[in-house]
């Protein structure tokens, strides 16, 4: 065991670019000369891909010397357990420096996510008011307000001619005096009922012209006398209820 670990080879260095300048990435150029906020957000998180994997590789060679320290002293060699732990010691100070360039790689893309949500945002926002300034000048109060006296209007006439349509028509003058009409009609009324009255009376006095007249008085003598006649009472006739039912109302 030397008292330093071979360095990583030298493609894991560039692929980590931690030594030297990156090299400008033509494909993810903006036409402005400058990378657009995605490619930079890209290339941030890809960073912090290539640090997570460096500091998972520190670790485990952190980890790794730490177990030879314990093993050297349990086998009470001294300086082979002080030279593992001064490889740890490195390790460890490796491991810090790219635990913090991790955290600032990880706060810079935050802030550039954050950017671009507030950008896109803003030209939502911004869009929606220049179409809304677009229709208000399309529309103007005073256009709107016209239109809507127009529609007012409409609207009165549409009523106008709906009340013009329901409105009974008289084309013969009937119905004009309602006095004369109602005068009329009660004398049909009184006429109809005059009518009904006098046929009642008619259909009685028939009746009782049709009953058998009165026997003479000797022959009346000379007759065995007849059984009493029931003292139930006759079922009136349909005229006779009728007029009976008349008289009652009229009287009332």
């Amino acid at each position: 065991q030397g008292l330093i670990s071979s360095p990583p080879p030298l493609a894991l260095l560039e692929g980590m670019n931690l030594f030297g300048k990156r090299k400008p990435a033509t494909s993810s150029a903006a036409p402005g000369g400058g990378a657009s906020t995605k490619d930079a957000i890209g290339r941030l998180r890809e960073a912090e891909e290539q640090l997570t994997k460096r500091e998972e590789h520190l670790m485990r060679k952190a980890d790794h010397e730490l177990a030879e320290a314990k093993r050297y002293t349990q086998e009470k060699n001294k300086r082979a357990a002080l030279t593992a732990l001064k490889r740890k010691k490195l390790f460890d100070m490796q491991l810090e420096k790219v635990t913090a360039s991790k955290m600032t790689l990880e706060q810079q893309r935050m802030a550039l996510e954050q950017i671009n949500i507030s950008k896109v945002t803003f030209d939502a926002i911004d869009a929606g008011k220049r179409e809304l300034e677009r229709l208000n000048k399309e529309m103007g109060v005073e256009k709107v307000e016209e239109t809507m006296d127009d529609l007012q209007e409409q609207i009165e006439l549409q009523n106008e001619t709906a009340d013009a349509l329901a409105r009974p028509m008289n084309a013969f003058g009937i119905g004009e005096d309602e006095d004369e009409l109602a005068r009329e009609l009660e004398e049909l009324e009184q006429e109809t009922l005059d009518e009904h009255i006098l046929k009642i009376d008619a259909t009685a006095d028939q009746q009782q012209q049709i009953s058998a007249p009165a026997a003479p008085v000797s022959q009346v003598e000379k007759l065995p006398a007849m059984p009493s006649a029931p003292t139930t009472k006759v079922q009136e006739t349909d005229e006779e209820r009728e007029l009976r039912e008349l008289e009652e109302s009229m009287a009332m």
